[in-house]
């Protein structure tokens, strides 16, 4: 898309419905009970009693004017669902294989070390909660000899498609403040080409286009840009891409870019739930509060601080100094205890929650919410409790594939173009392994099975046992099980680090 105007509006009106989506839905994954009442108190509070859909929000619990905000229980299952989301998708690092050894060496090198995986899952759990996310290759020979990929959450970058493919992606970051004046930087990639734009203005208005050279962060850029403020990247794809969570947005589908913008697993329909599902929490803190034990005395037990002090009662006090008069003989101390009701409002905590859950199509046994334990489940049983996950899962997993494979590929082109090896090479394929909650006893009689009917090798069997392995500790596996097959084992396969042979 266009670089915004000087001194136009801010944020963008054309993305105003993005925009709303968007932050509601990172309002209630980020869970600020400070927020959630500005958002629903403060600012519908005119309209109480009024009909529409303000009236209706200001009547949640979150905009009743009434209640007391520091007593407000928030239940951060918004966020529960992003983080599982993630977890399902990235549990296991996907894999990136090239037929040729030099580059799967090379894929390896760049996107197989520990922290790749790692930012995977930040990245997937920012998707799911505002619907998508960007990512873009980035490269600086002072940070680091080989390019990365920076991933960018959904409400900072801007995609442009045409007829359902993308053709561009912008990226906005808001620099530090100079002057009592917003920096903007805005970078766009297209294919074979990164074009900055640095604006100085207000946090409601873009303001004039400025140097890079005007603000500290974008001085060192400035030195690398060409006399239209762009760079060409050597590459002739894009470096930059955009993987939606989930399509379609059904309130967008009328709407020739947005209605390839992803939704998120927290949409609008959730929110009157999560809001339902606070109130009952904040009703079992008040019930908890509210029953705990209390101790009647009569007033002569109580100890004046002097005027205007008060009075206390001391518990541990074992004697009591003589008051004037004799008290009543049923004077004493009393103890009220009332019963918690709090079994009840758990069941409806958890109704709500189960909602929830399979409205956001998961399964409540990948919120650890599945009681049922038969045993030793079989795979088969397992799968038929995630369901519902395992179906989200096929489903975001696709877009993925898809997204990694366009991020790897121009990661390692853009690689192999800085260290001066041939870019004539085909693109990766991405593997990613089904989320199956199998036990280690259900994966043994599989393997078992397999055995019997003599289906599959050792390399295999190895492999199905122990996937959170790497490869060079499944081979040195299969070695022992085949020396010990045929009676025979070398002791250095069976030698702890510190063990010293004597060969």
């Amino acid at each position: 898309m266009a670089f915004p105007a000087p001194h136009t509006p801010w944020p963008m009106p054309e993305w105003e419905p993005v925009r709303t989506m968007v932050d509601e839905a990172a309002m209630w994954w980020e869970g600020d009970v400070s927020q959630l009442a500005s958002k629903y108190h403060a600012q519908y509070r005119p309209s109480q009693y009024s009909g529409g859909v303000k009236g209706a929000m200001s009547r949640w619990f979150w905009g009743n004017p009434d209640q007391k905000q520091d007593r407000r229980v928030h239940m951060p299952l918004a966020a529960d669902i992003a983080a599982t989301s993630a977890t399902l998708l990235f549990d296991r690092a996907p894999r990136f294989a090239h037929p040729d050894d030099e580059v799967q060496n090379h894929l390896d090198e760049l996107l197989n070390p520990d922290e790749f995986p790692a930012q995977l899952l930040v990245a997937a759990e920012s998707c799911a909660a505002l619907g998508g996310v960007g990512w873009r290759v980035m490269w600086d020979t002072g940070t680091s000899e080989h390019p990365w990929i920076d991933w960018v959450d959904a409400d900072a970058c801007w995609p442009t498609f045409a007829y359902g493919k993308l053709q561009a992606v912008m990226f906005m970051e808001e620099l530090a403040p100079l002057d009592n004046h917003t920096y903007r930087l805005f970078t766009e990639h297209t294919a074979g080409r990164i074009e900055y734009r640095l604006m100085k203005g207000k946090p409601n208005d873009t303001g004039r286009i400025v140097p890079l050279t005007e603000h500290p962060a974008t001085r060192p850029l400035a030195d690398h840009v060409d006399a239209n403020s762009g760079q060409d990247t050597g590459l002739s794809i894009l470096t930059a891409g955009y993987i939606p969570n989930a399509r379609p947005v059904v309130g967008f589908r009328k709407h020739g870019q947005l209605r390839h913008i992803g939704r998120p697993d927290l949409t609008p329909d959730l929110y009157p739930m999560f809001d339902a599902l606070d109130e009952v929490w904040t009703e079992i803190r008040a019930e908890i509060r509210l029953s705990r034990k209390k101790i009647i005395v009569p007033d002569w037990m109580l100890e004046s601080h002097g005027l205007g002090a008060g009075q206390s009662f001391d518990n541990d006090r074992e004697v009591f100094s003589p008051v004037r008069g004799r008290p009543d003989g049923t004077q004493g101390v009393e103890v009220y205890a009332p019963s918690l009701r709090v079994s009840d409002m758990v069941d409806a905590a958890k109704a709500w929650t189960d909602k929830i859950i399979q409205r956001a199509n998961y399964s409540p046994a990948s919120f650890g919410l599945d009681t049922v334990t038969s045993g030793n489940p079989t795979a088969r049983e397992i799968e038929a409790r995630y369901d519902a996950s395992m179906k989200t899962w096929s489903a975001k997993s696709s877009y993925w594939r898809a997204g990694l494979k366009a991020a790897a590929t121009a990661l390692m082109l853009r690689d192999r173009l800085m260290h001066g090896h041939p870019l004539d090479v085909d693109a990766p394929r991405v593997e990613m392994d089904r989320p199956v909650q199998e036990t280690a006893y259900d994966r043994a009689n599989t393997i078992q099975a397999l055995d019997a009917a003599r289906s599959a090798s050792i390399e295999t069997k190895v492999k199905m046992q122990w996937p959170e392995w790497d490869a060079d500790m499944q081979a040195q596996e299969v070695d022992r099980i085949k020396q010990e097959q045929a009676g025979t084992y070398d002791p250095a396969l069976f030698a702890q680090p510190d063990d010293e042979l004597d060969l």
